[in-house]
């Protein structure tokens, strides 16, 4: 059964670069009855716009056909409907065409700006929207799922750690921002009386961040926290290092669990860091699946919450049980956190 399952993934990494429909039927198998974990054929709709989240358009419709198959034994078909934009518009054309080729449930990579255009079209199959999370709005129906990594409670997970006084560098972007208020928040209330908190907005180049060390005396003993993509986290600390800046630690979130951290820095530039993590479930099977694909499920969130949702919607359509045993509740996936120590060769748990 594996070996077929092998061969059949193969042939498909080889055929479907850009297909937007595919119809897996298995040959029968004695064990197949036993080793399947639905009973009828699932039809899986991805919609998603190239235009709006680029690469993540043809990596998440991989991961999701890797994870299907994995999940079934029999006649499976999963579709992707690509969006123009996410406009309101383009949604509800994509819905329409959704049922009528009668799907049984639809995957959402959006935005937030394309997940409000999409509630308020009230659509009626099971969702699951691996890239957002649920408190980032004020309705949602019931048959829709939320499946974004919860970055503030990553933040709330590092504050033990952090000392009286913070550093926080941060993307310019609307996303960094948000990511950059959250934890003042968090810190002002958890820290009490004493505490100081200074943020430090780079720039998308990542240009000003030799200005922002001029002064490396300002930073000492300080918590040092990274919101920043892996190559803006890895100039930061290697700066640090050069201009002798000794700070109490480095922290940061799920965006610098990337092994490209350990590539693009030293250890000691590392050697302080905590970070915090929550991809930590890996069911055998659909990791298996999506390694033979090359799909990061290790290190990608999306890639991973993806594979989530897939398993989510098929364990809704056929009433069977999850691969995934991360609960879900009020339709948002609740991750489990664990704090890991970038080492001179891989991610090591801060407690083992």
């Amino acid at each position: 059964m594996m070996l077929a399952r092998i061969l059949i993934l193969v042939c498909l990494i080889g055929q479907f670069g850009y297909a937007k429909t595919l119809k897996i039927e298995k040959n029968a198998d004695p064990s197949a009855t036993q080793q399947s974990q639905i009973s009828s054929p699932i039809k899986i709709a991805v919609i998603s716009s190239p235009k709006v989240i680029g690469k993540y358009s043809q990596s998440l419709f991989n991961v999701s056909l890797a994870t299907l198959i994995s999940l079934t034994a029999g006649e499976c078909e999963i579709k992707h409907y690509p969006l123009a934009d996410e406009s309101s518009d383009a949604l509800s054309k994509a819905l329409t065409d959704i049922h009528h080729d009668n799907m049984s449930a639809i995957l959402a990579p959006l935005t937030a700006y394309g997940t409000k255009n999409f509630l308020v079209l009230n659509p009626k199959l099971p969702v699951f929207i691996p890239t957002v999370h649920k408190r980032d709005f004020s309705y949602a129906p019931q048959n829709i799922t939320f499946g974004s990594i919860d970055y503030v409670r990553q933040i709330e997970a590092l504050l033990p750690y952090m000392s009286d006084s913070i550093a926080v560098f941060y993307d310019d972007s609307s996303v960094g921002k948000q990511l950059k208020a959250s934890i003042e928040e968090a810190f002002l209330a958890y820290k009490g009386a004493k505490k100081t908190f200074t943020a430090y907005a780079v720039d998308p180049k990542g240009d000003n961040i030799v200005s922002h060390l001029s002064k490396p005396s300002l930073f000492h003993k300080k918590s040092i926290v990274f919101h920043l993509p892996v190559v803006k986290s890895s100039l930061l600390a290697a700066h640090l290092t050069f201009t002798g800046v000794k700070e109490r630690n480095i922290l940061s979130t799920q965006i610098n669990i990337d092994p490209n951290l350990l590539n693009l820095t030293q250890y000691h530039d590392r050697k302080n860091m905590i970070l915090a993590n929550s991809l930590i479930e890996f069911p055998a099977a659909i990791y298996e699946s999506n390694v033979l694909m090359n799909n990061d499920i290790s290190f990608d969130w999306v890639n991973y919450s993806a594979s989530v949702g897939i398993d989510y919607l098929v364990a809704v359509v056929n009433g069977t049980p999850r691969a995934y045993t991360m609960r879900i509740i009020n339709n948002q996936v609740i991750y489990p956190i664990e704090l890991m120590r970038p080492k001179e060769s891989g991610f090591e748990p801060l407690n083992p």
